[in-house]
């Protein structure tokens, strides 16, 4: 669990946890699932999807977009900015290219 503000940006500390979950879980069990969930599914669980996308080289209108193809409303302006100004290190790019994410 890693609780934070609902219609807040995570702290940069849930982020790092987040995104080291997932390059332990995508290295150690390619083309495994990893449920990310909040309470309405609206602003916290597509940030941090949103975030996984783009440390995976996607650029921050698409990931937007695909997010919220899958799940309308999500997002609110404060969360938007965030991802906007968001300035991704690629901690999810892996050189092997059976090592990756799939957002269903």
């Amino acid at each position: 669990d890693w609780p934070f503000d609902d219609g807040a940006p995570p702290p940069s500390e849930i982020v790092d946890d987040w995104l080291n979950l997932l390059k332990i879980k995508f290295r150690e069990e390619s083309g495994c699932c990893v449920a990310v969930h909040c309470v309405a599914g609206l602003g916290r669980a597509p940030v941090l999807v949103a975030l996984a996308l783009l440390e995976c080289g996607m650029k921050y209108e698409d990931a937007v977009q695909f997010i919220r193809q899958k799940r309308r409303g999500a997002f609110n302006s404060k969360q938007l900015l965030y991802l906007e100004k968001y300035r991704p290190k690629m901690r999810l790019r892996f050189k092997d290219a059976n090592s990756h994410c799939c957002v269903q």
